[in-house]
């Protein structure tokens, strides 16, 4: 590439800093129908989307209190983020790092503004969801291409997934290795997806069970699925189920690995280390082990930067 300049936009779901920012984060989750359809189209889709932001906001708000009262995912992209822009500072003359934030701030649209306003027209949108889901990486994508309508003199650049880059299995590999003793049952939880997705051909959960496999590295392992809530038929097993199941059948302890997420925000935080525990009762819950996620290791910020080169570099080959 001619010119040596260019940035990245770090694409993830976002999350409340606050509990005053949960109405609003709910609105925004509700109101996106790439991903949930409410009753009486488009024209009813904020409406409805506004009431059920309002009627779960106090339930929300209690899980996030116990969890310090907000997401901690702004604060560990923010700091992957810089180990990105560390691992690509010779690559590039210069090379910068946006966040976009599907549901809160700061928004993908004003990380594209940003990043055009300081010139920039090499842009690659980087994911931080080591599978794809029209849901998530989908849904970022589409909000992308909105914000970059009738740029014409951009290239812009997606990296769709990860789930099978070497360096994010070695570096799932040395996680489980250093805190899964082989005596402990191995189960990988995804989160849910509905099952029309699939259907529609969603490659998510077929990602999913790839990454197991490869991480599991040979050991024998189980894969099932969270954050499962609504009317509607969602993949399974459940998490919840599948961790009473193996807890009651096997001897041992069990080491759950969040899969399909890499920094702690409310799924770990409070979803598996607090919801799931109690679920269990006392006996089984202190049986149970979670993997630590990524959150600050330079390592993946690593991996993040060989990717994000690479993908630079498959397309200047081209």
């Amino acid at each position: 590439m001619s010119e040596k300049k260019a940035c990245a936009i770090l694409l993830n779901m976002g999350g409340p800093s606050s509990t005053a920012e949960i109405p609003g984060y709910l609105f925004n989750i509700f109101s996106d129908r790439a991903i949930i359809r409410l009753p009486g189209g488009r024209l009813f889709q904020k409406p409805f989307a506004r009431m059920i932001s309002k009627l779960r906001s106090k339930k929300v708000q209690a899980h996030y209190d116990l969890i310090g009262g907000g997401s901690p995912l702004l604060k560990w992209t923010g700091l992957q983020a810089k180990h990105v822009a560390d691992g690509l500072s010779d690559h590039f003359d210069e090379f910068s790092v946006y966040l976009g934030m599907r549901y809160s701030e700061p928004s993908i649209p004003k990380a594209v503004s940003e990043a055009l306003a300081d010139g920039y027209r090499k842009i690659i949108l980087c994911p931080l969801y080591p599978q794809y889901s029209k849901a998530t990486t989908g849904s970022s994508f589409l909000v992308a291409d909105e914000a970059l309508e009738g740029v014409s003199d951009a290239t812009v650049l997606k990296i769709s997934d990860f789930h099978r880059h070497p360096d994010y299995i070695e570096l799932m590999r040395s996680y489980i290795r250093d805190n899964c003793p082989p005596e402990d049952t191995l189960l990988f939880s995804a989160h849910s997806i509905p099952q029309k997705f699939v259907d529609e051909g969603d490659p998510y959960v077929d990602q999913v069970r790839e990454t197991a496999r490869l991480a599991a590295d040979g050991r024998e392992y189980f894969v099932s699925f969270q954050s499962r809530s609504g009317p509607v038929t969602w993949v399974g097993p459940d998490t919840i189920e599948e961790t009473r199941r193996l807890l009651t059948e096997r001897l041992g302890d069990l080491f759950l690995v969040p899969i399909s997420f890499v920094s702690d925000h409310i799924e770990t935080l409070y979803e598996i280390d607090i919801e799931l525990k109690d679920l269990l009762g006392a006996e089984l819950g202190a049986r149970l082990k979670r993997m630590p996620m990524f959150n600050d290791d330079a390592r993946f910020g690593a991996m993040l930067a060989n990717l994000i080169k690479e993908t630079f570099e498959s397309y200047a080959a081209v």
